[in-house]
Formats: structure tokens, C-alpha cells, sequence
């Protein structure tokens, strides 16, 4: 067990899911589909689909869970491109804190 709220990336990946089921509303069947390699924005071939209100949306659910802010609209674009980038943007972000 870690001590101090670490959490792996699957942990992370788990909350990740949660937020945009619940939050984003997404159908939790897309989650099957889901890997780590799959593209969040829509416009990308076999993406999530999420568009620049669910970013922001995802954005201030992960400050909220993870206390992770996200600074520049440049870092959205960098670390929300797909799911494995948010998961590690989401550690590396703890891992400083």
C-alpha cells in the first residue's frame, strides 16, 4: 500500500472514466472501448468525441478530484490528446505536487 494519496495510472485511468461518464454524461458502454491510446478530441479518427466545453468541463473535474490544474489552453491540447497523455499528465502533476 502507498502512503500519501498516490495513486497508479490505473487508479487514475478509473477516476478519468468516472468523470466523464458522470460529468460529460458519456455512455458507460464507450468506456469498454476505451484505450489508452484512444484520442479525446472529436474530429480524430476513433476518438472519444469530446469537444472544447467537455475539456473544460474535464478540466475542472480533475482539479476537483486530483487538484491537478490545468494552466494554458496549450496543455489541453498537449496532455488531452488521449487517454494514456491525460493519465500521465495527471501523475506527473501528483507526483510534483
Amino acid at each position: 500500500m502507498t502512503a500519501g494519496g498516490a495513486m497508479d495510472a490505473q487508479a487514475i485511468r478509473g477516476e478519468i472514466e468516472d468523470i466523464i461518464v458522470k460529468r460529460l454524461k458519456f455512455e458507460p458502454r464507450r468506456l469498454a472501448e476505451l484505450t489508452l491510446d484512444t484520442p479525446l478530441p472529436k474530429g480524430v479518427e476513433g476518438s472519444l468525441g469530446l469537444d472544447s466545453l467537455d475539456f473544460i468541463e474535464l478540466s475542472i473535474a480533475l482539479e476537483e478530484r486530483f487538484g491537478v490544474i490545468v494552466q494554458e489552453e496549450d496543455e489541453i491540447v498537449q496532455h488531452f490528446a488521449t487517454l494514456g497523455t491525460l493519465v500521465n499528465f495527471v501523475r506527473a502533476q501528483r507526483g510534483a505536487a
